[in-house]
């Protein structure tokens, strides 16, 4: 006897024609036949989860991070041009091939301390269309790539302006900032 699906069906609707109960059940074998293929389909489907890929940096004994997209370049700082009566989060300008950007201390910004200004020797340059900032950091750690499900929206220790510079905090106390927020706020980028 061929039990082949084909021959399982033809059976199932020659008896169906001779029998409502038969008509049923082959209407019951067709619903429950459907169901597993869905389910074989669903299951081996791979899940992609989103990646959200960082430039991790350290300041102030925490790790943080840009998205990539934003960042244009990290470079050492040698020489800083201070500019009078600027707010308390600039630290001054420096230049870059020729571009004069504005370095930014995010300790102060972010109210979350201070460091002698000699442990801060790095710039990360953000940079979207013709808008550049930099920021101070006391090391730049490298790319990473977190899974956006890992963000915690919520961290003690960020108030007023310096939350909405903040997209998330991962398990590992990585804190996400927003470059994008920071490169359009008219009070970091004049």
């Amino acid at each position: 006897m061929n039990s082949s699906p084909e021959n399982i069906q033809a059976n199932a609707q020659t008896s169906a024609q001779a029998d409502p109960q038969s008509e049923a059940k082959a209407k019951r074998a067709q619903v429950l036949r459907a169901r597993a293929k869905l389910l074989a389909r669903s299951s081996s489907a791979v899940v992609e989860e989103d990646y959200i890929e960082l430039l991790e940096f350290e300041l102030n004994g925490e790790h943080y991070g840009f998205e990539l997209s934003c960042l244009r370049e990290v470079c050492t700082i040698t020489d800083v041009t201070h500019i009078p009566c600027s707010p308390s989060f600039v630290r001054g300008v420096i230049n870059v091939r020729g571009q004069i950007i504005p370095l930014i201390d995010m300790l102060i910004l972010l109210s979350i301390g201070t460091v002698p200004t000699q442990r801060l020797n790095k710039a990360i340059i953000l940079q979207r269309d013709k808008l550049v900032i930099g920021l101070l950091a006391d090391e730049v750690l490298g790319a990473t790539k977190i899974p956006t499900t890992s963000l915690q929206r919520a961290f003690a220790g960020f108030e007023g302006q310096s939350a909405d510079y903040l997209r998330g905090v991962t398990k590992e106390k990585l804190i996400f900032l927003d470059g994008r927020k920071m490169l359009d706020d008219p009070q970091l980028n004049p």
